[in-house]
């Protein structure tokens, strides 16, 4: 059984492996059936052990970091800061390294998780995007932070916008519309519906990004839940997806 998604779109740059889990072929039990990879939504903590060791297994990450989101845009560069495995990991929303065979991981269930690679330096980042972290630039601040940190320059890298909520199934306020739109312009929009995915785009193309360096997941983890957790179409109790990115070769 296949238990996570590949992204095509930045493997095929030859230097990161890059994914996300499914929410099949683990152990947890109803409502968190069955790869639940994230320990903070109500699981046993055994059965996310035993699933992080069957993703692990079959996709031959060794050494996983990670934050504790906030829906902020704060961005941890992992060489920095080293992640705990004995206590809790440090609130964050984004991770960035150019440091090899460190897989960068953020945990969604329709919040857009946001994959990074500098080609050129090469560096990698990953973002979580909810409503709150795309309103406040959270992929934009990654990419600032990568410039500061490794000399990253927005037009060399390749970034891509993974599986989330989608237009058809995001319904907001009209206060929150009007936010995104006033931000981000009309094509966030679609009566009451709002797209994260092209609100996170948009701010991407201000700062210089090609739109052809950026593609976006065609999966809707609300009409999804087949394949994803979505916390909106399954009531807010439900698993979490693990994204992850790894530099593979020598910076």
């Amino acid at each position: 059984m296949n238990i996570y998604h590949a992204i095509p779109e930045l493997e095929t740059t030859n230097i990161v492996t890059a994914g996300v889990s499914l929410r099949h072929g683990g152990v947890s039990r109803s409502p968190y059936a069955s790869l639940n990879l994230a320990e903070h939504v109500g699981d046993d903590p055994n059965a996310v052990a035993a699933n992080r060791a069957i993703l692990f297994q079959k996709t031959g990450l060794t050494d996983l970091r990670y934050c504790r989101q906030i829906h902020g845009t704060d961005v941890i560069n992992v060489v920095d800061q080293a992640l705990p495995t004995s206590t809790l990991p440090p609130e964050a929303d984004a991770l960035v390294t150019a440091q090899r065979d460190i897989a960068l991981a953020i945990f969604t269930a329709d919040c857009v998780p946001i994959f990074i690679v500098d080609v050129t330096t090469p560096a990698i980042g990953i973002a979580h995007a909810g409503w709150r972290g795309t309103l406040a630039r959270i992929a934009v601040n990654t990419l600032a932070r990568m410039e500061t940190l490794f000399g990253t320059i927005a037009a060399n890298c390749q970034i891509h916008l993974g599986p989330s909520i989608q237009k058809c199934c995001y319904t907001v306020s009209a206060e929150l519309l009007t936010q995104f739109t006033d931000h981000f312009g009309s094509t966030v929009a679609s009566g009451t519906n709002l797209s994260l995915q092209s609100a996170n785009v948009n701010q991407l193309v201000q700062i210089g990004l090609p739109t052809a360096a950026i593609s976006v997941s065609p999966f809707c983890t609300a009409c999804r839940t087949d394949l994803f957790y979505s916390h909106r179409a399954e009531d807010g109790q439900t698993g979490r997806m693990l994204s992850f990115i790894q530099l593979n070769i020598k910076s």
